[in-house]
């Protein structure tokens, strides 16, 4: 039995003047048990970029905002600065301070796996190049009280290459779209940000474009659709 459940994301974002930003993404979550894959209720953090360590714990780095259906940008900022939160430069640009990480909890039993996907997406022309998307599995993420999840075996990694990659948030097409598939219950992080140029050793997906300071002011939106379909 093939069976889809949906995460929706609706992202609006305020561009006043020059100097001020806001962009705020609502997330919904809709699961229904009706076989054997369901997606189980989301987890939310909200993360500091500048001063986030990737090797480091994010529960005891972000703030948990728990099942929230809110993503808020606050105020995005134009100020590069360093891991105290002072600023050290101009970047050119406007981008989020924060990031955001959405735990997502597929489950599956009776034989059956999952294909986690963003399927479809929807931005104003202004933002659309700007929201990035990057899915990230951890060995280290776990259930409370319960072992390390472990790493993906060799076959779970053959079918997940886009782990560890940013892709733009619109982009949907096969191959850049999914976030987890496997045959087993497995803890995934979808991370969204809106960061600025990248430094010295960093990329941007293909089609990457900065939210210039130039850009007129506005309240801007788009939408994003995180699905899960089962799959023998």
């Amino acid at each position: 039995m093939k069976k889809t459940v949906g995460i929706m994301l609706v992202v609006l974002c305020a561009l006043g003047i020059a100097t001020l930003a806001f962009a705020d993404i609502a997330l919904s979550v809709n699961a229904v048990a009706d076989s054997g894959t369901t997606l189980g209720t989301h987890a939310m953090l909200r993360c500091t970029g500048y001063n986030y360590n990737s090797a480091g714990d994010p529960w005891t780095q972000c703030t948990n905002l728990g099942a929230t259906t809110t993503m808020s940008f606050g105020t995005l900022t134009h100020s590069l600065k360093n891991t105290a939160g002072q600023t050290t430069g101009d970047a050119g640009c406007f981008y989020g301070d924060y990031f955001f990480i959405i735990y997502l909890f597929p489950d599956c039993w009776g034989g059956k796996g999952y294909d986690l996907k963003q399927t479809t997406s929807s931005f104003s022309t202004e933002i659309r190049n700007a929201v990035v998307r990057t899915p990230v599995y951890s060995k280290d993420d776990k259930y409370s009280g319960a072992a390390a999840q472990g790493d993906l075996t060799t076959a779970e990694k053959a079918l997940n290459p886009q782990l560890g990659v940013g892709y733009l948030a619109r982009d949907s097409a096969e191959g850049n779209n999914r976030i987890l598939k496997a045959k087993r219950a497995r803890i995934v992080r979808a991370e969204y940000g809106i960061p600025p140029f990248p430094g010295t050793g960093q990329t941007r997906p293909t089609g990457w474009a900065a939210i210039e300071k130039t850009t007129l002011a506005g309240t801007y939106s788009g939408s994003v659709t995180i699905t899960l379909t089962e799959w023998q």
